[in-house]
Parts: C-alpha cells; structure tokens; sequence
C-alpha cells in the first residue's frame, strides 16, 4: 500500500514528537480534493486543520484514496497517529459518485480519531447528510508527553490530546453508533466494505460452465471478469468485455461492455455494448442496444431499446421500440410503439398506433388516435385528437385542444386559448376570441346575416342570405347558405377583415338538384362604438351554374326556352352596407 512508509513513520515519532499549538495536521493522497476535506474535517472534529505536503507532525491524519483501473472498486484509506500510543487505520470502499466521497471520508475519519471500533458508513445514506455546527470547540494545550515508566492508555479510550484534545472532557459520542465489524488482518482496524457493494473483481480470458459453481470460475462467482464466456443453463460474472452467452439466463454483476446472450433473460448491472434475451433483457445504465422477445428494461438508455411487447426506461431515454408499449420514466429522444408510447418528461419524437403522450414539452407527435403533450408542442399529429397545454408550431387533427396556440391548427373543431393563434377548421372555438353577428344588404338588393367568431387575426364566418323577385313573371326568390374564412387587422375601435365565402344559391321553396355555386370575395370595413359598429365594403362575385334556365342568380325563368346551355360561370363587383354588434 502507498501509505504504508507514512504510517512507519508516523509510528517511530508518535512518542517523541508533540504539536504546541491547537492544530490537526492532515495528508491526502489520491483522487480527493484536500480543500474540500479541510474545513469538513475541522467541522466533525471541532479542531483547526492544517494540510501539510510531507512531513506530517502529530497528531497527523492521512487519507489516501485509490483508484483501480476500470473506474470502480475506489478505496479510502484513514490513517492517524496521535500524539501517544499506537496508530490506527480503516479502510473503506466509496461509491461511485465522487461528490458523497467527501462526507464519506469525514464520516470515517472521525470514527478512527475517536478510536471508536465500529463502522459508521456500513447504514450511511447517500445523500442529505445531516452537518454538525459549524462552531469549533475550544481546543486547549497540548500536554506534555507521557513519562517512559508510564504506560501509554488503553487504546479503547481516547487519548487526551486527540480530535478535541481537552484532558477532562472525551471526544463526544456518534448519535447512532453503526455495529461492529470485524477488520482484515493486513490493515490493523480497518473496516470491511458496506455488504451492498460488489466485491472486487478479477479477470479470466475464457471460463465454461453449465450453471454457476459447475463452471471454471469455481467459487469465485459473479467475482470474476470475462472476456468470453459460455454458460451452458445460467452464467453469472463479474462482468464482461467480450462474448457472454447463456442457454437460459447470462447474468452480469458489473459492466458488459461486449456482447450478452440468454435464451431466456439477459441481465447486467451496466451494458456499453449489446444485451439479446429471448424473453427480457434487463439493464441498470444502457449505452448501447438491448432487444428482448417480450421486454427490454432498463434504468438509463442512451441507444436502442427494442421488445417484442415493451420497453421500458425509468430514466431517460434515446432510442426505443416495442410492439406495444414504449415508456420513459424522463425525457424520451425517440419513442416507437405499436400502440402507446409515453415518457414523463419530454418528448423529442414519439410515434404510436394509438396514443403517444409527453409529460413535458414535445417536439413531434404522430399517433393514430391521440397525442397529448402536458407542456408544449412543437407538432402534433393524430388520425382523432391532439391535445397540448401550449402549442408553438402546428396541430393537424379532426380535433385539435391547446389551452395556448401561438402557432398553427388544422382540423375540423379546434379550440385554442389564445386569440393570436391560427386555427383552421370548420369551427374555431377561442376563449376571450372574436365573436360579432352582422347584417348587411349589397347592391344586387341581396340581404346577408353573418355570424363571426375567432381569434383577433383569424376567424370563421357562417351566413344566410336571399333576396325577393318580382312575382308578376316566372321567377322564384332566392335563398342561399354559406361559410367562409380570413384574416382580420384590428385597428383601434376599426377592424379590416378579408374573407372567401361559398354560398350554396336554391330558387323556390326546393334545394337545388344542380350546380348553383357563389363564391364571393369580401372586403370589409366595420368601426365600432361600443358594442355596435357600421360596416361597408365591397364584393367580387363568381356564379357557376348549369342550369340553363338560370345563368344569373338573380332571376330563373321556369317557361321560356333556356337561356343557356352547359356549365356557365358570371362574375361582377357589388357593393353593401350593413351594421355589426
């Protein structure tokens, strides 16, 4: 160990050797930042900490930390000499998020200061610590060293001179002392590692087995690193670089960073590289690609997930594919499903047969019955409705909701709650939009009653209209229905709209049986005071008939030989005048 020369000579001067001031002197070596554990230290044992860089006076604390070659498996080593008696040191494992090793590091250096034979991390949680006050004690003199005729105390009570060197007063008890356990015999004290974490792994090129202790790893199970290894029923290692392949269940205790194969279930702490099982693979953090006949389950997916049935993320995901069901516990890149895909965060393309849903923002929906998104939509795609709190780019959709709309929406009913969206469709519901009723009469002597309703710069209109003739001859009055749709420009107490309007034009009491279309082109100007406003305008007017007795709208004789034969179309301008509330 590369502590073990400091320890010598921390141990040759612990009993010639005294600090004269109030200070803990602190020597760190490894992947840990010492300014860090400084003040941390300082705060758990209630004494000044200075860091030295070579000769370590006592009382001195060392703490070395390794890292093995693969990034797991790092180690703490706490080391301390006091001022008499023997040194002592523990060993821990850490885990494998550097930003706890800190309170990890303080929490075993205060049980080796105070000599206290337990390990206090074996039921440490992994994060939300409580802190001590950041008030020191008040550290007295060091006392003298002892005289050679007395013998140095019981290494079971803590020396006077140490963490809080006050000679009345023992260092203070931890709140809920951790069981004891049994140290190894090549560290004197140190403590074993929390039972959760994996023992360390070895390496072997090539191991054969038919389930596990029948294989060539022996009694080494789940210990052992493979570059190859075939299992003929179940396969358990400590991980693999290469080829893992099992008849009914490969099992990886640690990384699989090549191939894994089950006929049955695939399982691995951490893939990198590919996981196949003929009924469920199963991953903690993927990388790379997992397929499974039924279920592919993973805790992170960075690749490709692909299932027969499901395939399920509880945190993000990239890539997923299932027949049935893809779900992301976070945000989802791409989601493919058969029939739903969901992910409860946000959504970067979700597609599924019948429902695809976002509990955030999402970037494109497509599904054929439903797509809902709990923030926003960029798209939004479905064969019956969409649904979004908010909506910046487009919804297509027989029925399109957003309780925002500052982009787009195509569909047949939209209702959108913004009235600065767009909404195409045969009825536009906008809550706090336009809604007025207007009637007018042109120069043709044709009465209009319009009902328009929308957002402040696109809206829908609907009409009825007709006009009388003269009954002396042959003629039949007119009636005609009609919808339409255009932008308005609203200017103060003015609002200017633009609107193409298809009437369907009937003579007499019957509908019409021929073609009897007229589309108008509408101009519109309407100031309002208060809630009654004078419009005018002016229209362009297209008919196209093939009644040859009815070339013009306005009249349509029943006796006369016919007027006109095959399909005729009349256009002129008119004029109206009208009042609107």
């Amino acid at each position: 160990m590369r502590t073990a020369p400091l320890l010598i000579a921390l141990a040759a001067a612990s009993t010639v050797r005294a600090d004269a001031g109030r200070t803990l002197h602190l020597a760190v070596q490894g992947s840990i930042d010492p300014a860090v554990l400084g003040p941390a230290l300082a705060r758990e044992l209630g004494v000044e900490v200075a860091l030295v860089d070579g000769t370590c006076d006592v009382p001195c604390l060392a703490i070395t930390v390794e890292r093995s070659a693969t990034g797991r498996g790092d180690t703490a080593t706490v080391m301390f000499a006091p001022r008499s008696g023997s040194p002592r040191a523990r060993a821990v494992a850490l885990g494998s998020d550097p930003a706890q090793w800190p309170v990890v590091i303080t929490l075993l250096a205060g049980n080796v200061v105070r000599d206290e034979a337990q390990d206090v991390l074996a039921g440490l949680p992994p994060r939300d610590l409580p802190r001590p006050p950041d008030a020191a004690v008040p550290v007295p003199d060091a006392p003298e060293p002892p005289d050679e005729a007395t013998p140095p105390p019981d290494e079971g009570t803590p020396p006077p001179d140490e963490a809080a060197p006050d000679e009345a007063t023992p260092a203070p008890e931890e709140p809920t002392p951790a069981p004891q356990v049994a140290p190894p015999e090549d560290v004197p004290g140190a403590a074993t590692p929390p039972p959760d974490e994996p023992a360390p792994t070895e390496h072997s090129t090539i191991a054969l087995g038919l389930v596990p202790g029948l294989s060539t790893d022996l009694t080494h199970i789940g210990r052992v690193e493979h570059f190859l290894s075939i299992d003929v029923l179940v396969g358990v290692s400590g991980g693999s670089s290469g080829l893992s392949l099992s008849g009914i269940a490969d099992i990886e205790r640690g990384l699989a960073a090549g191939v894994q194969v089950g006929g049955v279930a695939a399982i691995a702490r951490r893939v990198g590289g590919i996981q196949v099982a003929g009924v469920a693979a199963v991953s903690g953090d993927l990388e790379g690609v997992q397929v499974a006949g039924t279920a592919a389950i993973a805790r992170q997916v960075d690749g490709v997930q692909a299932a027969g049935v499901a395939a399920v993320a509880r945190g993000r995901a990239g890539t997923q594919a299932a027949g049935v069901a893809a779900v992301a516990g976070g945000d989802a890149r791409v989601q493919l499903a058969g029939v739903a895909s969901a992910a409860r965060g946000g959504a970067g393309l979700q597609a599924a047969g019948v429902v695809a849903a976002a509990g955030g923002d999402a970037n494109v929906q497509a599904s054929g019955v439903a797509s809902v998104a709990r923030g926003t939509a960029n798209i939004q795609l479905a064969g019956v409705v969409n649904v979004a709190r908010r909506v910046s780019g487009i919804q297509i959709a027989p029925i399109n909701v957003a309780r925002q709309v500052e982009g787009v929406q195509v569909g047949v009913i939209n209702v959108g709650g913004s009235a600065d969206g767009f909404s195409f469709g045969l009825i536009n519901i906008v809550p706090g939009g336009r809604y007025d009723l207007e009637a007018a009469v042109d120069s043709d002597r044709i009465g209009t009653v319009l009902f328009r309703h929308g957002g402040r710069r696109w809206h829908n209109v609907y009409g009825i209209g007709g006009h009388s003739v003269d009954r002396s001859g042959p003629n039949d009055d007119v009636w005609m229905y009609g919808l339409g749709f255009g932008p308005s420009l609203p200017i103060g107490n003015t609002v200017i709209d633009l609107e193409a309007i298809g009437w369907q034009v009937n003579h007499g009491p019957r509908h019409e049986s021929d073609v009897s279309i007229l589309g108008q082109l509408r101009l519109s100007v309407a100031h309002h005071w208060g809630a009654f406003g004078l419009v005018a305008g002016g229209i362009l007017n297209t008919y196209v008939t093939n009644d040859p007795q009815s070339p013009l709208m306005l009249e349509r004789r029943t006796t006369d030989a016919p007027i006109a034969s095959g399909v005729t179309t009349t256009v002129w301008p008119s004029a109206f005048v009208g009042v609107r509330i």
